[in-house]
Protein backbone atom coordinates (compact mmCIF):
# COMPACT_ATOMS: atom_id res chain seq x y z
CA UNK A 1 0.00 0.00 0.00
CA UNK A 2 1.18 3.51 -0.76
CA UNK A 3 2.09 5.56 2.33
CA UNK A 4 3.41 8.69 0.63
CA UNK A 5 1.91 11.26 -1.71
CA UNK A 6 1.86 9.55 -5.12
CA UNK A 7 2.60 11.36 -8.36
CA UNK A 8 2.50 11.01 -12.10
CA UNK A 9 5.63 11.46 -14.19
CA UNK A 10 4.31 13.01 -17.42
CA UNK A 11 6.40 12.75 -20.59
CA UNK A 12 5.12 14.44 -23.75
CA UNK A 13 5.81 13.51 -27.37
CA UNK A 14 8.89 15.77 -27.45
CA UNK A 15 10.45 13.94 -24.49
CA UNK A 16 9.91 16.70 -21.90
CA UNK A 17 9.13 15.41 -18.42
CA UNK A 18 7.35 16.90 -15.43
CA UNK A 19 5.93 15.52 -12.20
CA UNK A 20 2.43 16.12 -10.89
CA UNK A 21 1.55 15.14 -7.31
CA UNK A 22 -1.80 13.51 -6.64
CA UNK A 23 -2.62 15.61 -3.60
CA UNK A 24 -6.37 14.98 -3.65
CA UNK A 25 -8.85 12.52 -5.09
CA UNK A 26 -10.68 12.16 -7.32
CA UNK A 27 -7.75 13.29 -9.51
CA UNK A 28 -9.05 13.86 -13.04
CA UNK A 29 -7.18 13.57 -16.35
CA UNK A 30 -8.29 14.86 -19.73
CA UNK A 31 -8.22 17.58 -22.38
CA UNK A 32 -10.59 20.00 -20.69
CA UNK A 33 -9.05 22.89 -18.76
CA UNK A 34 -10.68 22.11 -15.40
CA UNK A 35 -8.97 18.71 -15.02
CA UNK A 36 -6.29 18.21 -12.38
CA UNK A 37 -3.96 17.08 -15.18
CA UNK A 38 -4.67 18.75 -18.52
CA UNK A 39 -3.30 16.91 -21.57
CA UNK A 40 -3.54 18.92 -24.79
CA UNK A 41 -4.32 16.38 -27.49
CA UNK A 42 -7.58 16.33 -29.45
CA UNK A 43 -7.64 12.54 -29.36
CA UNK A 44 -7.82 12.56 -25.56
CA UNK A 45 -11.37 12.95 -24.23
CA UNK A 46 -12.40 16.08 -22.35
CA UNK A 47 -12.93 14.03 -19.16
CA UNK A 48 -10.89 10.93 -19.95
CA UNK A 49 -10.05 9.18 -16.67
CA UNK A 50 -9.65 9.72 -12.96
CA UNK A 51 -7.64 8.37 -10.03
CA UNK A 52 -9.52 7.65 -6.80
CA UNK A 53 -8.47 6.43 -3.35
CA UNK A 54 -10.26 3.27 -2.26
CA UNK A 55 -9.96 3.97 1.49
CA UNK A 56 -7.59 1.05 2.05
CA UNK A 57 -4.41 2.79 0.93
CA UNK A 58 -4.65 1.93 -2.74
CA UNK A 59 -5.05 4.26 -5.70
CA UNK A 60 -7.37 3.16 -8.48
CA UNK A 61 -7.45 4.38 -12.10
CA UNK A 62 -10.94 4.53 -13.63
CA UNK A 63 -11.83 5.16 -17.27
CA UNK A 64 -14.62 7.75 -17.71
CA UNK A 65 -16.19 6.26 -20.85
CA UNK A 66 -13.43 7.81 -22.96
CA UNK A 67 -13.51 7.69 -26.74
CA UNK A 68 -10.22 5.81 -27.24
CA UNK A 69 -9.89 4.03 -23.93
CA UNK A 70 -7.44 4.03 -21.01
CA UNK A 71 -4.47 1.66 -20.83
CA UNK A 72 -2.22 0.41 -18.01
CA UNK A 73 0.98 -1.37 -19.07
CA UNK A 74 -0.46 -1.76 -22.57
CA UNK A 75 -3.79 -3.32 -21.55
CA UNK A 76 -7.10 -1.52 -21.84
CA UNK A 77 -8.85 -1.14 -18.50
CA UNK A 78 -12.11 0.09 -17.06
CA UNK A 79 -10.83 0.06 -13.47
CA UNK A 80 -7.37 -0.88 -12.23
CA UNK A 81 -5.50 -0.73 -8.91
CA UNK A 82 -2.26 1.13 -9.58
CA UNK A 83 1.16 -0.13 -8.54
CA UNK A 84 4.40 1.77 -8.37
CA UNK A 85 5.93 2.03 -11.84
CA UNK A 86 2.72 1.34 -13.81
CA UNK A 87 2.74 2.85 -17.30
CA UNK A 88 -0.44 4.72 -18.24
CA UNK A 89 -1.65 5.98 -21.62
CA UNK A 90 -4.88 7.69 -22.56
CA UNK A 91 -6.09 6.22 -25.81
CA UNK A 92 -3.11 7.01 -28.03
CA UNK A 93 0.45 5.76 -27.68
CA UNK A 94 2.21 8.60 -29.52
CA UNK A 95 1.07 11.44 -27.23
CA UNK A 96 1.63 11.48 -23.48
CA UNK A 97 3.24 8.69 -21.43
CA UNK A 98 2.41 8.64 -17.72
CA UNK A 99 4.21 6.74 -14.99
CA UNK A 100 2.56 6.21 -11.61
CA UNK A 101 5.03 6.60 -8.73
CA UNK A 102 4.00 5.77 -5.16
CA UNK A 103 7.31 5.12 -3.33
CA UNK A 104 8.08 7.16 -0.26
CA UNK A 105 10.69 9.87 -0.68
CA UNK A 106 13.98 8.15 0.07
CA UNK A 107 15.56 11.07 1.90
CA UNK A 108 12.89 10.95 4.58
CA UNK A 109 14.08 7.45 5.57
CA UNK A 110 17.81 7.94 5.35
CA UNK A 111 18.36 9.18 8.91
CA UNK A 112 16.53 6.17 10.33
CA UNK A 113 19.07 3.84 8.68
CA UNK A 114 22.27 5.56 9.79
CA UNK A 115 22.54 3.43 12.89
CA UNK A 116 22.70 0.22 10.84
CA UNK A 117 26.09 1.06 9.26
CA UNK A 118 28.80 -1.48 10.25
CA UNK A 119 31.43 -0.35 12.73
CA UNK A 120 34.81 0.68 11.32
CA UNK A 121 37.87 2.67 12.26
CA UNK A 122 36.12 5.78 10.93
CA UNK A 123 32.44 5.19 11.78
CA UNK A 124 31.36 8.77 11.18
CA UNK A 125 32.93 8.82 7.74
CA UNK A 126 31.19 5.53 6.92
CA UNK A 127 27.87 6.93 8.09
CA UNK A 128 28.24 10.17 6.14
CA UNK A 129 29.18 8.37 2.95
CA UNK A 130 26.30 5.95 3.37
CA UNK A 131 23.81 8.76 3.86
CA UNK A 132 24.96 11.09 1.14
CA UNK A 133 25.69 8.52 -1.55
CA UNK A 134 22.13 7.28 -1.23
CA UNK A 135 20.87 10.84 -1.27
CA UNK A 136 22.89 11.63 -4.40
CA UNK A 137 21.46 8.64 -6.25
CA UNK A 138 17.90 9.35 -5.21
CA UNK A 139 17.85 13.15 -5.17
CA UNK A 140 15.25 13.28 -7.93
CA UNK A 141 12.74 11.63 -5.60
CA UNK A 142 12.63 14.59 -3.21
CA UNK A 143 11.95 18.27 -3.32
CA UNK A 144 14.74 20.77 -2.64
CA UNK A 145 13.33 21.67 0.78
CA UNK A 146 13.36 17.98 1.80
CA UNK A 147 16.99 17.70 0.73
CA UNK A 148 18.01 20.79 2.71
CA UNK A 149 16.31 19.46 5.84
CA UNK A 150 17.95 16.05 5.38
CA UNK A 151 21.41 17.63 5.01
CA UNK A 152 21.10 19.70 8.20
CA UNK A 153 19.45 16.90 10.22
CA UNK A 154 22.11 14.41 9.19
CA UNK A 155 24.86 16.84 10.21
CA UNK A 156 23.20 17.36 13.59
CA UNK A 157 22.89 13.64 14.25
CA UNK A 158 26.40 12.81 13.10
CA UNK A 159 28.12 15.66 14.95
CA UNK A 160 26.04 15.85 18.10
CA UNK A 161 25.62 19.61 17.59
CA UNK A 162 22.76 21.48 19.25
CA UNK A 163 21.66 23.34 16.16
CA UNK A 164 22.48 23.65 12.50
CA UNK A 165 21.94 26.59 10.18
CA UNK A 166 22.13 26.42 6.42
CA UNK A 167 23.04 29.50 4.40
CA UNK A 168 22.65 29.45 0.61
CA UNK A 169 23.74 31.84 -2.12
CA UNK A 170 20.79 33.56 -3.76
CA UNK A 171 20.41 34.65 -7.38
CA UNK A 172 22.37 37.83 -6.62
CA UNK A 173 25.29 35.80 -5.17
CA UNK A 174 24.52 36.99 -1.66
CA UNK A 175 24.52 34.61 1.28
CA UNK A 176 21.12 34.33 2.94
CA UNK A 177 19.85 32.21 5.81
CA UNK A 178 17.71 29.42 4.38
CA UNK A 179 17.08 26.93 7.17
CA UNK A 180 17.63 26.40 10.91
CA UNK A 181 17.20 23.02 12.63
CA UNK A 182 17.65 22.06 16.28
CA UNK A 183 18.67 18.65 17.61
CA UNK A 184 15.81 16.98 19.52
CA UNK A 185 16.31 17.51 23.25
CA UNK A 186 18.85 20.30 22.80
CA UNK A 187 18.50 23.30 25.09
CA UNK A 188 17.85 26.81 23.86
CA UNK A 189 15.29 28.38 21.58
CA UNK A 190 14.65 27.66 17.95
CA UNK A 191 15.51 31.15 16.73
CA UNK A 192 18.11 31.48 13.99
CA UNK A 193 20.00 34.21 15.85
CA UNK A 194 23.22 34.50 17.84
CA UNK A 195 25.41 32.70 15.32
CA UNK A 196 28.95 33.89 14.67
CA UNK A 197 28.87 36.25 11.69
CA UNK A 198 32.64 36.56 11.91
CA UNK A 199 33.14 32.87 11.22
CA UNK A 200 30.61 32.91 8.38
CA UNK A 201 32.44 35.82 6.78
CA UNK A 202 35.78 34.06 7.14
CA UNK A 203 34.43 30.98 5.36
CA UNK A 204 33.19 33.18 2.52
CA UNK A 205 36.62 34.77 2.15
CA UNK A 206 38.80 31.66 2.50
CA UNK A 207 36.44 29.01 1.07
CA UNK A 208 37.70 26.69 3.82
CA UNK A 209 36.01 25.12 6.83
CA UNK A 210 36.35 26.89 10.16
CA UNK A 211 36.42 25.27 13.61
CA UNK A 212 36.41 27.42 16.72
CA UNK A 213 35.82 27.24 20.44
CA UNK A 214 34.14 30.39 21.74
CA UNK A 215 33.98 31.55 25.37
CA UNK A 216 30.35 32.55 25.95
CA UNK A 217 31.43 34.91 28.74
CA UNK A 218 33.09 37.11 26.12
CA UNK A 219 36.65 35.79 26.32
CA UNK A 220 38.97 35.12 23.38
CA UNK A 221 38.16 32.54 20.77
CA UNK A 222 40.41 29.57 20.14
CA UNK A 223 40.44 28.12 16.65
CA UNK A 224 40.67 24.35 16.05
CA UNK A 225 41.15 23.40 19.68
CA UNK A 226 39.66 20.64 21.78
CA UNK A 227 40.28 22.25 25.20
CA UNK A 228 36.88 22.55 26.86
CA UNK A 229 36.37 24.58 30.01
CA UNK A 230 33.72 26.87 31.45
CA UNK A 231 30.70 28.08 29.40
CA UNK A 232 31.84 27.59 25.87
CA UNK A 233 30.40 26.65 22.52
CA UNK A 234 32.04 24.86 19.66
CA UNK A 235 31.41 26.16 16.14
CA UNK A 236 31.95 24.46 12.82
CA UNK A 237 31.26 26.19 9.49
CA UNK A 238 31.68 24.25 6.26
CA UNK A 239 31.65 25.77 2.76
CA UNK A 240 29.37 23.93 0.36
CA UNK A 241 31.06 24.02 -3.01
CA UNK A 242 31.63 21.77 -5.96
CA UNK A 243 35.09 20.55 -6.87
CA UNK A 244 37.17 22.85 -9.14
CA UNK A 245 36.93 22.05 -12.83
CA UNK A 246 39.24 22.59 -15.77
CA UNK A 247 38.18 24.16 -19.05
CA UNK A 248 40.01 23.56 -22.30
CA UNK A 249 40.69 26.53 -24.54
CA UNK A 250 42.75 25.70 -27.62
CA UNK A 251 45.98 24.13 -26.38
CA UNK A 252 45.66 25.46 -22.84
CA UNK A 253 43.77 24.32 -19.76
CA UNK A 254 42.22 26.88 -17.46
CA UNK A 255 41.32 26.06 -13.86
CA UNK A 256 37.90 27.37 -12.86
CA UNK A 257 37.39 28.13 -9.17
CA UNK A 258 34.75 25.99 -7.46
CA UNK A 259 31.31 27.56 -7.19
CA UNK A 260 30.29 28.38 -3.63
CA UNK A 261 26.72 27.30 -3.03
CA UNK A 262 26.42 28.06 0.67
CA UNK A 263 27.66 27.45 4.21
CA UNK A 264 26.61 24.78 6.73
CA UNK A 265 26.96 26.16 10.27
CA UNK A 266 26.93 23.86 13.32
CA UNK A 267 27.30 24.80 16.97
CA UNK A 268 27.03 23.13 20.36
CA UNK A 269 27.38 24.37 23.92
CA UNK A 270 26.21 21.15 25.59
CA UNK A 271 28.95 18.91 24.09
CA UNK A 272 31.41 21.12 22.20
CA UNK A 273 34.09 18.41 22.06
CA UNK A 274 31.89 16.38 19.72
CA UNK A 275 32.23 19.06 17.05
CA UNK A 276 35.88 19.98 17.44
CA UNK A 277 37.01 16.35 17.21
CA UNK A 278 35.23 15.55 13.95
CA UNK A 279 37.26 13.81 11.25
CA UNK A 280 38.48 16.23 8.51
CA UNK A 281 37.87 13.56 5.89
CA UNK A 282 34.29 13.29 7.04
CA UNK A 283 33.93 17.05 6.69
CA UNK A 284 35.14 16.93 3.11
CA UNK A 285 32.66 14.16 2.24
CA UNK A 286 29.82 16.02 3.89
CA UNK A 287 30.59 19.33 2.16
CA UNK A 288 31.16 17.90 -1.31
CA UNK A 289 28.20 15.52 -1.40
CA UNK A 290 25.83 18.08 0.14
CA UNK A 291 26.83 20.66 -2.49
CA UNK A 292 26.30 18.17 -5.30
CA UNK A 293 22.87 17.17 -4.00
CA UNK A 294 21.72 20.77 -3.51
CA UNK A 295 22.98 21.84 -6.95
CA UNK A 296 21.34 18.87 -8.66
CA UNK A 297 18.07 19.49 -6.81
CA UNK A 298 18.16 23.15 -7.84
CA UNK A 299 18.74 22.23 -11.48
CA UNK A 300 15.92 19.69 -11.33
CA UNK A 301 13.55 22.19 -9.78
CA UNK A 302 14.49 24.77 -12.41
CA UNK A 303 13.80 22.20 -15.14
CA UNK A 304 10.43 21.39 -13.59
CA UNK A 305 9.58 25.08 -13.33
CA UNK A 306 10.46 25.51 -16.99
CA UNK A 307 8.25 22.58 -17.92
CA UNK A 308 5.43 23.95 -15.78
CA UNK A 309 5.84 27.32 -17.48
CA UNK A 310 5.76 25.66 -20.90
CA UNK A 311 2.60 23.82 -19.92
CA UNK A 312 0.93 26.99 -18.62
CA UNK A 313 1.93 28.88 -21.76
CA UNK A 314 0.47 26.07 -23.89
CA UNK A 315 -2.79 26.43 -21.96
CA UNK A 316 -2.69 30.22 -22.42
CA UNK A 317 -2.10 29.76 -26.15
CA UNK A 318 -5.02 27.32 -26.35
CA UNK A 319 -7.28 29.82 -24.57
CA UNK A 320 -6.16 32.71 -26.77
CA UNK A 321 -6.59 30.70 -29.97
CA UNK A 322 -10.04 29.70 -28.76
CA UNK A 323 -11.05 33.37 -28.61
CA UNK A 324 -10.45 33.79 -32.33
CA UNK A 325 -13.45 33.21 -34.63
CA UNK A 326 -13.90 29.46 -35.11
CA UNK A 327 -14.94 30.13 -38.69
CA UNK A 328 -15.12 33.30 -40.76
CA UNK A 329 -18.61 34.42 -41.81
CA UNK A 330 -19.83 33.82 -45.33
CA UNK A 331 -22.26 36.30 -46.87
CA UNK A 332 -23.51 37.22 -50.32
CA UNK A 333 -21.60 40.49 -50.54
CA UNK A 334 -18.07 39.86 -49.26
CA UNK A 335 -15.23 37.37 -48.90
CA UNK A 336 -12.89 37.39 -45.90
CA UNK A 337 -9.76 35.60 -44.84
CA UNK A 338 -7.55 36.30 -41.80
CA UNK A 339 -4.60 34.76 -39.98
CA UNK A 340 -2.61 35.66 -36.86
CA UNK A 341 0.79 34.30 -35.78
CA UNK A 342 2.35 35.19 -32.38
CA UNK A 343 6.13 35.39 -32.21
CA UNK A 344 6.03 33.60 -28.82
CA UNK A 345 3.56 31.05 -27.45
CA UNK A 346 1.04 33.84 -26.94
CA UNK A 347 0.95 37.38 -28.30
CA UNK A 348 -0.76 40.74 -28.39
CA UNK A 349 -2.31 40.56 -31.88
CA UNK A 350 -5.82 39.38 -32.60
CA UNK A 351 -8.59 39.66 -35.18
CA UNK A 352 -12.32 39.37 -34.66
CA UNK A 353 -15.50 39.41 -36.74
CA UNK A 354 -18.75 40.83 -35.32
CA UNK A 355 -22.11 40.27 -37.06
CA UNK A 356 -24.34 43.35 -37.06
CA UNK A 357 -27.97 44.04 -38.02
CA UNK A 358 -28.82 44.64 -41.65
CA UNK A 359 -26.37 42.04 -43.04
CA UNK A 360 -23.49 44.24 -41.95
CA UNK A 361 -20.26 42.82 -40.60
CA UNK A 362 -17.63 44.38 -38.32
CA UNK A 363 -13.95 43.47 -38.73
CA UNK A 364 -11.33 44.12 -36.02
CA UNK A 365 -7.53 43.83 -36.23
CA UNK A 366 -5.62 44.86 -33.08
CA UNK A 367 -2.02 44.97 -31.91
CA UNK A 368 -1.21 45.41 -28.21
CA UNK A 369 2.15 46.93 -27.28
CA UNK A 370 4.77 44.44 -26.12
CA UNK A 371 4.99 40.70 -26.59
CA UNK A 372 4.40 37.50 -24.67
CA UNK A 373 2.10 36.95 -21.71
CA UNK A 374 1.54 40.61 -20.62
CA UNK A 375 0.53 41.57 -24.16
CA UNK A 376 -1.69 38.49 -24.44
CA UNK A 377 -3.50 39.31 -21.18
CA UNK A 378 -4.22 42.86 -22.34
CA UNK A 379 -5.19 41.58 -25.78
CA UNK A 380 -7.82 39.26 -24.29
CA UNK A 381 -9.11 42.07 -22.05
CA UNK A 382 -9.39 44.40 -25.04
CA UNK A 383 -11.06 41.77 -27.19
CA UNK A 384 -13.73 41.06 -24.59
CA UNK A 385 -14.52 44.72 -23.95
CA UNK A 386 -14.42 45.76 -27.62
CA UNK A 387 -16.54 42.91 -28.98
CA UNK A 388 -19.21 43.49 -26.30
CA UNK A 389 -19.51 47.21 -27.09
CA UNK A 390 -19.23 46.74 -30.86
CA UNK A 391 -22.09 44.22 -30.80
CA UNK A 392 -24.26 46.98 -29.29
CA UNK A 393 -23.92 48.76 -32.67
CA UNK A 394 -22.76 52.09 -31.28
CA UNK A 395 -21.46 54.78 -33.56
CA UNK A 396 -17.79 54.21 -34.32
CA UNK A 397 -16.78 57.49 -32.66
CA UNK A 398 -18.58 56.62 -29.42
CA UNK A 399 -17.30 53.03 -29.50
CA UNK A 400 -13.66 54.11 -29.68
CA UNK A 401 -14.12 56.85 -27.07
CA UNK A 402 -15.51 54.35 -24.58
CA UNK A 403 -12.84 51.74 -25.25
CA UNK A 404 -10.09 54.33 -24.93
CA UNK A 405 -11.47 55.48 -21.55
CA UNK A 406 -11.70 51.85 -20.41
CA UNK A 407 -8.06 51.12 -21.27
CA UNK A 408 -6.77 54.38 -19.78
CA UNK A 409 -8.50 53.50 -16.51
CA UNK A 410 -7.76 49.75 -16.31
CA UNK A 411 -4.32 49.20 -17.83
CA UNK A 412 -0.75 50.34 -16.96
CA UNK A 413 0.38 53.61 -18.56
CA UNK A 414 3.06 51.88 -20.63
CA UNK A 415 0.52 49.53 -22.23
CA UNK A 416 -1.56 50.62 -25.21
CA UNK A 417 -3.10 49.14 -28.33
CA UNK A 418 -3.44 50.03 -31.99
CA UNK A 419 -6.71 48.87 -33.50
CA UNK A 420 -8.59 49.15 -36.76
CA UNK A 421 -12.28 48.42 -36.80
CA UNK A 422 -14.49 48.77 -39.86
CA UNK A 423 -18.08 47.96 -40.74
CA UNK A 424 -19.03 46.76 -44.23
CA UNK A 425 -22.65 46.93 -45.41
CA UNK A 426 -24.22 45.20 -48.45
CA UNK A 427 -23.93 48.36 -50.56
CA UNK A 428 -20.12 48.28 -50.31
CA UNK A 429 -19.72 51.13 -47.87
CA UNK A 430 -16.82 50.39 -45.54
CA UNK A 431 -16.72 52.82 -42.62
CA UNK A 432 -13.76 52.42 -40.28
CA UNK A 433 -11.66 53.98 -37.52
CA UNK A 434 -7.93 53.42 -37.44
CA UNK A 435 -6.59 54.03 -33.90
CA UNK A 436 -2.85 54.29 -34.54
CA UNK A 437 -2.75 51.01 -36.48
CA UNK A 438 -0.64 50.39 -39.58
CA UNK A 439 -2.39 52.08 -42.56
CA UNK A 440 -4.41 49.47 -44.47
CA UNK A 441 -4.11 48.93 -48.22
CA UNK A 442 -6.97 49.74 -50.57
CA UNK A 443 -6.79 47.70 -53.78
CA UNK A 444 -8.97 49.27 -56.46
CA UNK A 445 -10.72 47.38 -59.22
CA UNK A 446 -8.15 48.64 -61.77
CA UNK A 447 -5.26 47.17 -59.69
CA UNK A 448 -4.04 50.44 -58.17
CA UNK A 449 -2.95 50.10 -54.54
CA UNK A 450 -3.38 52.96 -52.06
CA UNK A 451 -2.60 53.37 -48.37
CA UNK A 452 -5.32 54.78 -46.14
CA UNK A 453 -3.74 57.03 -43.54
CA UNK A 454 -5.48 58.15 -40.35
CA UNK A 455 -4.62 60.77 -37.70
CA UNK A 456 -6.08 58.95 -34.67
CA UNK A 457 -4.10 58.08 -31.53
CA UNK A 458 -3.69 54.49 -30.24
CA UNK A 459 -6.10 53.29 -27.57
CA UNK A 460 -5.08 53.68 -23.93
CA UNK A 461 -2.61 56.56 -24.35
CA UNK A 462 -4.65 59.73 -23.74
CA UNK A 463 -7.84 60.04 -21.69
CA UNK A 464 -9.57 62.63 -23.86
CA UNK A 465 -8.52 61.50 -27.33
CA UNK A 466 -11.08 61.94 -30.13
CA UNK A 467 -11.52 59.48 -32.98
CA UNK A 468 -12.64 60.19 -36.53
CA UNK A 469 -14.13 57.65 -38.92
CA UNK A 470 -13.35 57.32 -42.63
CA UNK A 471 -15.88 56.32 -45.27
CA UNK A 472 -14.78 54.15 -48.18
CA UNK A 473 -17.09 53.17 -51.04
CA UNK A 474 -15.99 49.79 -52.37
CA UNK A 475 -16.77 48.68 -55.90
CA UNK A 476 -17.20 44.98 -56.72
CA UNK A 477 -13.86 43.13 -56.57
CA UNK A 478 -12.10 45.81 -54.54
CA UNK A 479 -10.21 44.75 -51.43
CA UNK A 480 -8.99 46.13 -48.11
CA UNK A 481 -5.85 44.60 -46.60
CA UNK A 482 -5.53 45.17 -42.83
CA UNK A 483 -2.32 44.05 -41.12
CA UNK A 484 -0.21 44.55 -38.00
CA UNK A 485 3.28 46.03 -38.15
CA UNK A 486 4.72 42.56 -37.53
CA UNK A 487 4.25 42.02 -41.27
CA UNK A 488 6.06 45.06 -42.67
CA UNK A 489 8.65 44.97 -39.85
CA UNK A 490 9.52 41.30 -40.29
CA UNK A 491 13.33 40.99 -40.42
CA UNK A 492 15.74 38.68 -42.18
CA UNK A 493 19.11 37.55 -40.86
CA UNK A 494 20.72 40.75 -42.22
CA UNK A 495 18.23 42.77 -40.09
CA UNK A 496 16.52 44.16 -43.22
CA UNK A 497 12.80 44.91 -42.96
CA UNK A 498 10.20 43.34 -45.23
CA UNK A 499 8.77 46.83 -45.72
CA UNK A 500 5.67 48.37 -47.20
CA UNK A 501 7.05 48.42 -50.76
CA UNK A 502 7.25 44.60 -50.90
CA UNK A 503 3.73 44.36 -49.45
CA UNK A 504 2.32 46.73 -52.09
CA UNK A 505 4.07 44.84 -54.90
CA UNK A 506 2.63 41.52 -53.72
CA UNK A 507 -0.81 43.11 -53.41
CA UNK A 508 -0.57 44.50 -56.96
CA UNK A 509 0.49 41.13 -58.41
CA UNK A 510 -2.21 39.26 -56.48
CA UNK A 511 -4.87 41.63 -57.80
CA UNK A 512 -3.57 41.26 -61.36
CA UNK A 513 -3.71 37.47 -61.07
CA UNK A 514 -7.22 37.53 -59.58
CA UNK A 515 -6.25 35.73 -56.37
CA UNK A 516 -9.03 35.13 -53.86
CA UNK A 517 -8.50 36.45 -50.28
CA UNK A 518 -7.39 33.06 -48.96
CA UNK A 519 -4.89 32.61 -51.83
CA UNK A 520 -3.69 36.20 -51.45
CA UNK A 521 -3.18 35.72 -47.70
CA UNK A 522 -1.29 32.44 -48.15
CA UNK A 523 1.00 34.01 -50.76
CA UNK A 524 1.70 36.96 -48.49
CA UNK A 525 2.62 34.78 -45.50
CA UNK A 526 4.79 32.61 -47.76
CA UNK A 527 6.67 35.67 -49.06
CA UNK A 528 7.28 36.91 -45.50
CA UNK A 529 8.63 33.50 -44.48
CA UNK A 530 10.87 33.34 -47.54
CA UNK A 531 12.20 36.82 -46.80
CA UNK A 532 12.89 36.10 -43.12
CA UNK A 533 14.73 32.86 -43.86
CA UNK A 534 16.16 31.47 -40.64
CA UNK A 535 15.60 34.64 -38.60
CA UNK A 536 13.09 34.15 -35.74
CA UNK A 537 10.00 36.38 -35.84
CA UNK A 538 10.57 39.64 -33.96
CA UNK A 539 6.89 40.54 -33.52
CA UNK A 540 3.39 39.13 -33.73
CA UNK A 541 1.91 39.11 -37.24
CA UNK A 542 -1.73 39.45 -38.23
CA UNK A 543 -3.31 40.03 -41.64
CA UNK A 544 -6.96 40.19 -42.73
CA UNK A 545 -8.12 40.56 -46.35
CA UNK A 546 -11.68 41.76 -47.03
CA UNK A 547 -13.04 41.65 -50.61
CA UNK A 548 -16.33 43.23 -51.64
CA UNK A 549 -18.01 40.81 -54.02
CA UNK A 550 -21.81 41.23 -54.03
CA UNK A 551 -22.36 38.69 -56.79
CA UNK A 552 -19.97 35.98 -55.59
CA UNK A 553 -22.11 34.39 -52.89
CA UNK A 554 -20.69 31.96 -50.31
Amino acid sequence: MATAVPRLVVRDAAGHEREVEITQTPFTLGRQGDNDLVLLDNRISRQHARIVHDGQGYYVLEDLSSRHGTYVNGERIERCVLKDGDQLSLGVSDAYHLTFVSEEATLARLLERIGTVPESSAPRLQQINFLLQLAQMLHRAAALEDILIAVVDSALQLSGADRGILFLMDESDRLSLRLMRQRPGARGGAQATGYSEEIIQRVLETRREEMALENLAGGPMARETVLISGRQRAILAIPLQKLPVAEAGGETMRQIAPKLLGVLYLESSSQPAAITSLDRQALGALAYESAMIIENARLLRAAREQERSRHEMALARSIQQGLLPRSLPCAGHFQLHAVTRPCHAVGGDYYDVIPLPGDRVGLTVADVSGKGLPAAMMSMTLQGAFSALAAADLSLEELFTRINAFLCERTPPEMYATLLYGVLDPSGRFRFVNAGHAPPLYIRANGLVETLDSPNFPLGLFDHAHYEAINLALSPGEQVVIFSDGLTEAQNEALELFGEARLIEIARNSAANGLQPEEFCSKLIHEVNQFAGGAPPADDLTVAILRYSPAAGC
